[in-house]
């Protein structure tokens, strides 16, 4: 009956979005009674146009949705339209590109933001532009091989995990580590970019002498769901500083896994936790931490790093935890409404690819020029359409 209820989900977008497309010539560039225009022309130098952010549940990532929500308060949910994708991504392809048609079936959205882009993302994108070619795609924090997610979005724009590997392991080092446990699962090292950032970090390792060990954990999206990848975390935390002393570092690749990390490094007393995956001070910390966020606090990382290293104080943890300042999803998510906002009005000159314009959105939605920005260029292989980026370390 579920699977009914989605292919019927599925076949009632297409018909929306196939209606769309027929009646688009009959839209007009002027005034008309609602005031905002509907064709594809119009939206371009213009500023009018509405952005579709198509974000993870509260559920999934609760920083992606409240992102996408301080955006929609920001400019007003007639400027911005917020669609989820399902929690069992893995599993529900079908539902994501129903919810990706569904979205593109307003002809006044001109720019959709897909964040994070999960399995399936491309899938839904290639699907939409079948019959939005007219709308920008911009792909964040795509979590399928480049050569797919570049060809399916207009721009990818992602954390530099191509430069973060090192960065972790000299960071590892900073903090005293003298081993680091590298926590993840076979899903995980399939994705091309975590694969090379763990590479990465373990050649780094060697290379500062900090004893590099991977251990595999159950898939938060398997049977064991994310209450087994925790509580195997939970148990397996103290074992491992058991086994090679208090200097241990952990790293996770699963923002699942993260509360957990946290919470058992915390419990310890002793372990080092350099960063979580997707780099937040709101990623794992407060729950791990017992650190309630007002509402109005919810999207403040500069509060949070504060509320952070006042709880570590009470019990003189300071300095064994770490993050980055600028919140990973935060910063891909800022930076690409900014850019959205920039393309409808005409800063890119009606180009949906400019990584000029697109650098100076990640400084403004910083607001800072101490950031990374990088184009890919891995192994031999570049797309000049993907937007790498990195903001500056907090010690916590």
């Amino acid at each position: 009956m579920k699977k009914m209820r989605r292919i019927a989900s599925m076949l009632l977008a297409v018909i929306l979005v196939l209606s769309l497309a027929a009646c688009g010539g009959k839209q007009s560039n002027g005034g008309g009674d609602g005031g905002e225009t509907g064709s594809a022309e119009s939206g371009e130098g213009s500023g009018e146009g509405k952005i579709g952010l198509m974000v993870g549940t509260v559920a999934i990532s609760e920083e992606e949705y409240r992102s996408a929500e301080a955006w929609q308060q920001e400019l007003g949910e007639d400027k911005v339209v917020i669609q989820t994708y399902p929690d069992n991504f893995m599993s529900e392809e079908e539902t994501t590109i129903s919810n990706m048609l569904s979205l593109v079936s307003d002809p006044d959205i001109k720019v959709v933001i897909f964040l994070q882009g999960v399995p399936g993302a491309s899938a839904a994108i290639t699907r939409a532009k079948e019959v939005r070619p007219d709308i920008l795609y911009i792909n964040g924090g795509p979590n399928e091989d480049p050569d797919v997610a570049c060809e399916a979005a207009d721009i990818c724009i992602d954390y530099d995990n191509y430069s973060a590997g090192a960065q972790m392991a000299d960071r590892a080092k900073e903090m005293g580590a003298e081993t680091m446990i590298y926590y993840s699962f076979p899903r995980h090292q399939g994705y091309e970019k975590v694969a090379y950032a763990g590479n990465q970090c373990e050649e780094r390792c060697k290379e500062l002498g900090i004893e590099f060990v991977r251990v595999t954990i159950p898939d938060p999206q398997s049977d064991a769901g994310t209450a087994g990848t925790q509580q195997f975390i939970i148990e397996d935390v103290p074992k491992q500083i058991a086994t090679y002393g208090p200097n241990t570092a952990f790293f996770d690749t699963n923002t699942m896994s993260t509360p957990a990390v946290i919470k058992a490094v915390y419990d310890a007393g002793e372990g080092i936790y350099m960063n979580p995956s997707q780099s937040s001070p709101f990623n794992g910390y407060p729950e791990s931490l017992g650190i309630s966020v007002p509402e109005d606090k919810t999207n403040d990382y500069e509060w949070m790093i504060q509320a952070i290293q006042d709880k570590l104080a009470e019990t003189d943890d300071n300095g064994r935890f770490s993050t980055r300042t600028i919140p990973n999803v935060v910063m891909e998510m800022n930076t690409s409404v900014e850019y959205a906002l920039a393309y409808l009005n005409g800063e890119t000159g009606g180009e949906k690819v400019d990584m000029e314009v697109m650098k100076e959105s990640l400084i403004k939605a910083a607001g800072t020029e101490e950031v990374s920005f990088n184009t890919y260029d891995v192994n031999g292989i570049k797309y000049d359409n993907f937007a790498l980026v990195m903001g500056p370390w907090t010690l916590l």
